[in-house]
């Protein structure tokens, strides 16, 4: 088959769906399809750029169109290239801030169907619409029912063959919508390169809690922090606190809390793929600062997992309006506060696999199926 997935940016490390795009394209081309990507509406480069990007030494062409043009000269641009390369399928990865800044991207429907005319459509639904919890101000309850508006009429619009999405958060209100999107797991963000793996029993006097990527608000790192610092009096217990990666404007008071404690911390920073994957293969318990019922969707929550990390979520307990209850995703557990303990002293690593491969060969089923 021939496919282009389209996004809206494509800067390495620095988009996260642009990122998904380029492993899953790279694991495609290696099981013999021809994959290339477009970024529509690119804020990292300021002239149109054609060239490859490697994924896992993998070539993808790529075509990125900066944001910074004009609608209509972004939508000629991708028509030329899209009729010189001619796919069987336009893969959108939709994420509605990835096509416009307020989430709100007008038009893109229509501008999507003349893109795509006389060719399939597949959606990849990273996101959906803000103001889904319960407790969201009326503000985001109004702005997400208008995004919601927005993907009806681009699903009636485009009129896609094939569904996806990563969450079954996500899947059940699509079904609400009237619309079926099968459910595709989300891969890490990165790749397992590193197999070495500290002994565990010498590693549960010594605690090696590893946090990666963006920090959220609201977690309960501080009655973590007290029960680490209580375990460390008690048992002897000794915790240290690795963060990796780009942890975001909450990093700093998030490690004070920790250190308040009399914890240690180890700030790594951005870091190499490879050194990363080292980390993750050597941490006790990951964490997660990702509301639960929308981990799944959390590209740094897959890596941990993919390396054979447990995950402890201490986000803050957000449950979104009308939804009773959602399956737990595999490999993480929820923070109760009080049974720190008790949870390190039952814990299994969730099994240490690569999955690229499996969905890159899901999805192409899929689309296989519906070709015929």
């Amino acid at each position: 088959m021939k496919i282009v997935f389209v996004c809206g940016s494509l800067e390495p490390g620095r988009d996260g769906v642009g990122d998904y795009a380029r492993r899953l394209a790279a694991e495609l081309i290696h099981q013999g399809h021809q994959v290339a990507a477009l970024a529509l509406h690119d804020t990292y480069v300021e002239a149109e750029l054609l060239s490859t990007q490697q994924a896992e030494q993998v070539q993808v062409p790529v075509f990125r169109i900066p944001a910074s043009h004009s609608k209509t000269a972004r939508f000629a641009a991708a028509q030329r290239w899209i009729d010189e390369i001619n796919p069987d399928w336009l893969s959108l990865q939709y994420v509605a801030f990835a096509f416009q800044p307020k989430g709100l991207p007008w038009g893109l429907s229509e501008s999507l169907a003349r893109l795509g005319q006389g060719r399939r459509w597949h959606i990849m639904f990273h996101e959906l619409w803000v103001g889904v919890f319960i407790d969201a101000p009326l503000k985001h309850i109004m702005w997400g029912w208008v995004q919601k508006q927005l993907i009806k009429s681009m699903v009636r619009t485009l009129r896609p063959a094939v569904m996806h999405t990563q969450t079954r958060l996500y899947q059940l209100l699509l079904g609400r919508l009237g619309f079926k999107a099968d459910y595709l797991p989300l891969f890490a963000n990165i790749p397992v390169t590193s197999t070495k793996k500290l002994d565990t029993n010498a590693s549960k006097d010594n605690v090696s809690v590893i946090i990666f990527g963006t920090i959220h608000p609201d977690t309960a790192i501080a009655q973590l922090a007290k029960e680490a610092a209580e375990l460390t009096k008690t048992k002897g217990t000794q915790f240290s606190l690795t963060t990796i990666g780009r942890c975001g404007a909450n990093l700093e008071p998030f490690v004070k809390t920790w250190q308040d404690e009399g914890l240690s911390v180890s700030i790594l920073g951005e870091q190499p793929a490879e050194k990363i994957s080292e980390v993750l293969r050597n941490g006790t318990i990951g964490l997660s600062t990702t509301s639960l019922v929308v981990t799944e969707k959390s590209g740094t929550v897959a890596a941990m997992v993919e390396h054979g990390l447990p995950v402890l979520c201490i986000a803050r307990a957000w449950w979104p309006r009308g939804v009773p209850s959602l399956e737990q995703p595999v490999g993480i557990a929820e923070y109760q506060p009080g049974a720190l303990g008790a949870y390190l002293s039952n814990i299994e690593s969730p099994q240490f696999t690569s999955t690229v491969p499996e969905i890159a060969r899901v999805m192409a089923q899929a689309l296989t199926t519906a070709t015929k």
